[in-house]
């Protein structure tokens, strides 16, 4: 290769292995600091595939290794001389084995975004694409100086490599809150002994030294009978008097007509959702069940409870995440828009989950603002209902993630279980509704 080209080259390739390597460790931040990158937020593909268990190898940032590959191919193409012997042969058997790894690497990673997540990462992505720009031109530089049997050595590291890659992702154990649970009441047999705190068995960040004693909950409104006393037969309940149902076997009880909800508050068969509208796993939840609600109809009332994931108003969250910097004040407006107009909350609702701009209280405000009166909305969230609602929704989530021994969200709560998680079919909803588990499939 000429001079000038060979020039032309070694500058192409530190540009864009620094630009690799760059954004690798931008990668690496995010994954310690949780900070949102920008456009990335949470729900977007960048947050699902940066939180899917594929971001680590055995608990190692996948976006470390990475940036240790590209910042070997740098050292090696900075320090390569071509007018010495060793030094080149040595830089170039480290060129090609990063440019065959990184290739290798760039191929599994894309394959695991469009194939197991069905999410693409777009810094992920600017990350291949100049790691594997980068790997060409350190091969074009590099093969022709490698005798045949070094090159074979290299390409037998390289293949090594990957194989420990897709080892270490495919046998590590992946995040807690990414699988469903499911457990019916009638999986216990006592009852867990309220004055007796347990702390959940199940690894979950939430509750790693974390742990309170909740409140005693105040007594709950209960729901007067009037009796006509010409028939002796109780009056037909006034539209939205308060009806009590149990839950969960009997441990919790909840008026609803109180909360915000979707359905009819005497619906046969009522479901209550723990949520929180910056938790991503809460939101394709909430997509979910929009089906499970048209294919219910009338027979189902579904509560929504919003549980924010964040200190200022969640007793028992004691490591505060950016990601859940919003929580309190999405919650409290949402709330408050119910206590406004509760026949409009479902629109409003869906406008929160299923569009992630409108994941900060600013944005949030304006999207009310199009649907009821600004002064109504301020009026209603200086109500003290609105932090008492919250606080009694911290309760029930700790109440049953005790319980349950999961305190992953969003929870589903039915009389009959509680399910952690997002689930993974509409039928595991309706297996919680019904009480029953589906028989597994007989393979043939």
């Amino acid at each position: 290769m000429k001079p000038e080209a060979a020039l032309r080259m070694k500058i192409a390739i530190t540009l864009l292995a620094g630009l690799a390597a760059g954004l690798a460790g931008l990668l690496m931040y995010q994954s310690q600091t949780l900070d949102p990158l920008p456009g990335c937020g949470g729900g977007s593909g960048c947050d699902t595939v940066l939180s899917s268990r594929w971001s680590l190898w055995f608990g190692i940032p996948v976006s470390l290794l990475a940036m240790m590959v590209y910042t070997a191919m740098l050292v090696a193409v900075v320090l390569r001389d071509p007018q010495a012997k060793r030094p080149q042969l040595t830089a170039a058997l480290v060129m090609t084995l990063c440019a065959f790894a990184a290739i290798a690497a760039a191929i599994w990673f894309t394959s695991i975004q469009v194939f197991a997540i069905g999410a693409l990462c777009k810094y992920c992505l600017a990350t291949h694409v100049a790691g594997v720009a980068a790997s060409v031109c350190c091969l074009i530089v590099a093969l022709p100086s490698l005798p045949t049997k070094a090159l074979a050595s290299v390409s037998a590291a390289a293949l090594l490599l990957t194989a420990l890659l897709i080892a270490g992702q495919v046998l590590g154990d992946p995040p807690d809150a990414a699988a469903p649970l499911v457990q019916f009441a009638s999986d216990q047999t006592a009852e867990p002994d309220p004055t007796q705190p347990t702390t959940p068995t199940a690894k979950d960040p939430l509750f790693d030294n974390a742990y309170q004693k909740p409140e005693p909950a105040k007594p709950e409104p209960t729901a007067a009978t009037h009796t006509n006393t010409a028939s002796n037969t109780p009056d037909p309940p006034a539209p939205n008097t308060p009806r009590m149902v149990k839950l969960y076997g009997g441990r919790l009880s909840l008026d609803t007509a109180q909360v915000p909800r979707i359905g009819n508050p005497d619906a046969k068969n009522v479901l209550v959702v723990l949520f929180d509208y910056t938790c991503s796993h809460c939101r394709e939840t909430r997509k979910l069940l929009e089906k499970t609600s048209a294919k219910h109809g009338d027979n189902l009332a579904t509560l929504f409870l919003p549980t924010p994931l964040d200190a200022k108003c969640n007793r028992i969250i004691k490591r505060r995440n950016p990601l859940h910097r919003y929580a309190c004040e999405l919650a409290k407006i949402s709330l408050a828009f119910w206590k406004v107009a509760p026949d409009k909350w479902e629109q409003f609702d869906r406008t929160l989950y299923s569009d992630e701009k409108n994941l900060t209280p600013v944005r949030a405000k304006i999207a009310a603002g199009k649907l009821i009166k600004e002064k109504d909305l301020i009026r209603a969230m200086s109500d003290p209902w609105i932090d008492q609602q919250i606080q009694r929704d911290v309760s029930m989530y700790i109440t049953t993630a005790k319980a349950a021994k999961n305190g992953a969200l969003p929870m589903l709560i039915t009389e009959k279980g509680v399910m952690n998680g997002t689930p993974q079919h509409p039928l595991d909803v309706d297996d919680l509704i019904r009480g029953k588990r589906r028989q597994p499939a007989v393979s043939r």
